[in-house]
């Protein structure tokens, strides 16, 4: 169970930077994000399981001319544990704990074109997490992959060149949970990584074809990680600084790490018969309860501050902060 306070609270070590310097301080943290897919409560133990068919079909047919069965092994390994390795380091970076240790199994399909057994059925799925012990299926059901390198020159007063390659790929996802005739989700995942190797006619960096395949399916498998499992994201907010002088007064203390002086600032200017001072006012007294996990009065805040001024940056963080309010109730059914 995962205490209420380290779901978003990191208000203690918040990294203050300056932008736009005479009129906002932007405060850095870090918040989590909810999965995208909520898994039932009763799911425990995760299997991975790979049933991606080794084919030259899985690539573009120019990309492996010439290509041997060895070699088709060798790439297909690469891709995998590279996938794999970015789902598993996802998985350990949620505060669910229960899902940092899956069970890895390999059972590959043997079709290459149609997929015509591409779903696993009710039965398999019941067998499959009985005599491995595991309450849901995360199955890799078949990838496919395509890279090209283009190369662009100019020649005018000067001379200037880029070349940079493009790796592509889709892959498919099912879930399975036993007792049930279907999957629980389906997801196909489309991504694209680009590798730059020469920028205006200088190298900057030589890639090998490993480097970027292990890259870009490595990316492909965190992406699928965080459709999962809820991440700690990093996110900022604007805080006003000015023009008022109790605002500047009160950024200097929150440089410091006061910010609770800071707060007795901007509750005194929100009473203030200026509207816009106090809307700024407001909403510097939302973020600060935002960094302490109090999103029902942050929002609460910000409609006070509207009240008096509809600036654009109140406006914006409204969204913001409703959403964060929808995302916390599906975040304690996600994290238990």
């Amino acid at each position: 169970m995962v205490n209420r306070n380290q779901l978003i609270f990191f208000g203690l070590t918040v990294l203050l930077l300056q932008a736009c310097a005479s009129i906002y301080t932007v405060v850095e943290f870090e918040v989590l994000e909810p999965a995208t897919v909520s898994l039932p409560e009763e799911v425990s133990q995760l299997i991975v399981l790979n049933r991606a068919p080794i084919s030259l079909n899985s690539f573009e047919q120019e990309d492996v001319k010439g290509l041997e069965e060895k070699h088709l092994e060798i790439l297909d390994t690469l891709i995998i544990k590279s996938i794999q390795r970015g789902l598993l380091n996802v998985f350990r970076e949620s505060p669910i704990e229960r899902f940092h240790r899956p069970i890895w199994l390999d059972e590959r399909r043997k079709d290459t074109a149609k997929l015509d057994d591409l779903l696993l059925t009710r039965r398999e799925v019941d067998n499959i997490c009985r005599e491995n012990g595991g309450d849901a299926i995360i199955s890799l059901e078949a990838y496919s992959m395509d890279y090209e390198d283009h190369f662009q020159s100019f020649s005018d007063s000067y001379f200037t060149a880029t070349k940079y390659w493009e790796i592509s790929n889709i892959i498919n996802w099912s879930i399975y949970l036993p007792g049930s005739p279907k999957p629980f989700d389906s997801y196909t995942m489309v991504d694209t990584l680009y590798f730059t190797e020469v920028l205006d006619g200088e190298l900057i960096r030589r890639y090998t074809a490993a480097q970027m395949l292990s890259e870009a399916f490595y990316k492909s498998g965190r992406s699928y990680g965080r459709y999962l499992v809820p991440v700690w994201s990093n996110t900022s907010r604007s805080i006003y600084k000015g023009k008022e002088e109790e605002l500047r007064k009160a950024s200097k203390l929150t440089n410091k790490g006061d910010w609770d002086q800071a707060y007795d600032i901007w509750e005194g200017l929100s009473k203030t018969d200026n509207n816009t001072a106090g809307a700024k006012a407001l909403y510097n007294m939302a973020i600060f309860h935002e960094l302490e996990d109090q999103l029902d009065l942050a929002s609460r805040l910000v409609d006070e501050a509207l009240q008096k001024d509809t600036l654009e940056l109140i406006r914006s963080y409204k969204e913001e902060i409703d959403t964060r309010l929808l995302n916390q109730k599906e975040l304690y059914k996600q994290v238990r």
